[in-house]
């Protein structure tokens, strides 16, 4: 997928679930609504989650699983929370299968479901102002 698609099914993803840097977010609210599109966010008590991964999603059945601590902090607004959901929910969102990757050569990044979960989170970020773009000006 090209990087330029991912970033449009990002930035749509926030007018869909309407988050925004000029309004005050209430991410309960927004993880709340994901049922509306049959998207499901299993909360995991801390003492059951394994550690293994920081989240999991099943993209068969709309399931992102997470554990307690992570969807207290996302609540609050926390960046790495945040950035964990949004990465699950990319998986969903740009129509990634449950399979493993059966080759003798690594994917190309355009090929790799965990990059594009990656740029699908931060493109959300950084529409909601948490993450901020960086520029570097080389010139003297």
């Amino acid at each position: 997928m090209e990087v330029d698609d991912i970033k449009i099914k990002a930035i749509n993803s926030c007018k869909v679930f309407k988050l925004s840097k000029e309004r005050k977010i209430n991410f309960d609210a927004v993880f709340e609504n994901l049922a509306l599109y049959g998207i499901t966010l299993q909360v995991i008590s801390d003492k059951e989650w394994l550690g293994v991964t920081e989240g999991h999603c099943d993209p068969n059945d709309f399931t992102i699983s997470i554990p307690n601590k992570t969807y207290v902090a996302a609540s609050k607004g926390k960046r790495e929370a945040l950035f964990t959901i949004f990465h699950e929910m990319g998986h969903i969102l740009l129509g990634h299968k449950a399979i493993l990757h059966h080759s003798q050569h690594q994917p190309t990044y355009k090929e790799d479901a965990e990059w594009q979960a990656d740029l699908f989170a931060s493109t959300i970020l950084l529409e909601i102002g948490i993450e901020r773009q960086y520029s570097f000006d080389f010139e003297v």
